[in-house]
């Protein structure tokens, strides 16, 4: 077999494997991105597992775009690339910064979902997988595509890559991430007024839903200070928490409360909580 045959046959193997991956990429990120706006279960994953934790994260979202849509955006950018009629010095190096960034990108989500979020989403793992996979094809494709194209190149082209998405990556969510590791809320001391509409609340079942990793949440404990003891409160992540509650609530932003059947988003005043529960009608 000459050596022309056994480089066209690489080359197709090079275009079938990274177009294969990209679909089978393309179409579980599809998948996140229905759930996303449909907010159904997941298959696979029980309610209120950590797929749900990381999907209903403040995470799962830049500028309001879900982080899933910009997979399915990489996925077809890459298929493009690979199949449109170009120089295969430009396709690789296309590709290469392509999948690097998408390397990148999945290396900031798992590092959120491990070190913030403290959940794991396997169709995030399965989708990083797959952007790696592309990106070693590249990889070890470049001596076909691109050798001239030296090693120091590469690797500082891959260094600037790498930078401008984790940049933006880390620009694009700052607050999340900044909220995220602020400390626990101090208490501080509760007037009578602010026990007397605690004690209420609690005792007609109001139920505030929160995150230790909301600054809002700790916001709102602020508020009522040592009072906030009599408030009934159900953690949605972290140590203690109970998901699947916040869940079968339709509970996604933090704080939200639950007051009379009815739900309201925020950290609210004590005077809005006091009117929502009809304390201010008692006359205390």
């Amino acid at each position: 077999m000459s050596k022309e045959k056994v480089s066209k046959e690489k080359k197709t193997y090079f275009k079938t494997a990274v177009i294969a991956l990209s679909v089978l990429g393309i179409i579980l990120s599809a998948y996140l991105t229905y759930l996303h706006f449909t907010e159904g279960q997941a298959a696979f994953c029980s309610e209120g597992s950590e797929c749900d934790q990381v999907r209903q994260s403040d995470f799962a979202a830049m500028l309001g775009i879900p982080v899933a849509l910009f997979g399915i955006l990489g996925y077809a950018l890459i298929i493009v690339f690979t199949l449109i009629s170009i120089s295969r010095k430009r396709r690789w190096l296309f590709l290469y910064i392509l999948a690097l960034g998408g390397v990148t990108f999945s290396a900031y989500l798992t590092y959120v979902e491990l070190f913030v979020i403290k959940a794991i989403c396997k169709y995030c793992v399965v989708l990083a997988l797959i952007m790696t996979a592309i990106f070693l094809i590249l990889l070890f494709g470049k001596h076909e595509y691109y050798p001239k194209f030296s090693g120091v190149k590469t690797l500082l082209l891959g260094l600037c890559v790498v930078l401008v998405v984790l940049a933006g990556s880390f620009s694009l969510q700052y607050d999340q991430l900044a909220e995220a590791k602020l400390p626990v809320y101090e208490i501080t001391p509760a007037d009578s007024y602010t026990v007397s509409l605690a004690k209420y609340m609690g005792s007609r079942g109001a139920v505030m839903f929160g995150s230790y990793k909301c600054s809002h949440c700790n916001e709102q404990k602020k508020m009522f200070g040592r009072a906030f003891k009599y408030i009934k409160y159900v953690e949605c992540q972290g140590p203690e928490a109970n998901p699947s509650l916040c869940f079968a609530r339709g509970v996604q932003n933090f704080p939200t409360w639950e007051i009379n059947g009815k739900y309201y988003q925020g950290a609210l005043s004590l005077e809005r909580l006091s009117s929502l529960s009809g304390f201010e009608k008692t006359g205390q």
